[in-house]
């Protein structure tokens, strides 16, 4: 199976994405005793934020390293949702379900600075917990956050957010 580099969601993807979603959440209000006290604590979402945010953020790159990153986690999570999708349900969830905002010069500065502060979180992280978080929230971030459902409320409110920060900053 190739792995496909690309900006477009598709259906398994989205669902793939909301699938890590609820697993992650799920497991955690599992493993706490049935109670969402995890969500406030710092350790809980401030990895699992910073990775849905930089790769709702990258994926709205129109081009260069933001794009070929957040391009890499949409193929692997359209491919994780096909293959989920085949096993279970026996459809492919081929069918593309992304809508597409860009980031202005100015805001891709504002996704890559926080790229950069994501990767350095990542490397000097001290458990394996916190950057499996940021991974779960990144391959959430990539799929489910740039779908015209509920997730694309992340890419409605922080595409204009990073731009109009990008433009105070820099100009």
């Amino acid at each position: 199976m190739k792995l496909d580099i690309t900006h477009i969601v598709t259906l398994a993807g989205s669902g793939f994405g909301f699938l890590l979603f609820a697993g992650t959440f799920g497991f955690y209000f599992f493993k706490h005793g049935r109670k969402f006290k995890f969500v406030t604590k710092k350790k809980f979402w401030m990895p699992y934020a910073l990775g849905l945010g930089v790769m709702v953020l990258a994926s709205s790159c129109a081009g260069g390293l933001l794009a070929l990153v957040s391009g890499f986690f949409t193929g692997a999570g359209n491919q994780g949702g096909t293959l989920v999708s085949r096993g279970l349900t026996g459809g492919d969830g081929a069918a593309p379900v992304a809508q597409h905002t860009q980031l202005t010069y100015s805001g891709s500065w504002i996704a890559l600075a926080v790229l950069l502060f994501a990767g350095l979180f990542l490397w000097f992280a001290k458990k394996w917990e916190e950057r499996l978080l940021m991974l779960s929230g990144a391959l959430t971030g990539s799929t489910w956050g740039l779908s015209i459902s509920l997730g694309g409320l992340a890419a409605w409110s922080g595409i204009p957010l990073a731009n109009w920060l990008g433009h105070l900053i820099i100009g």
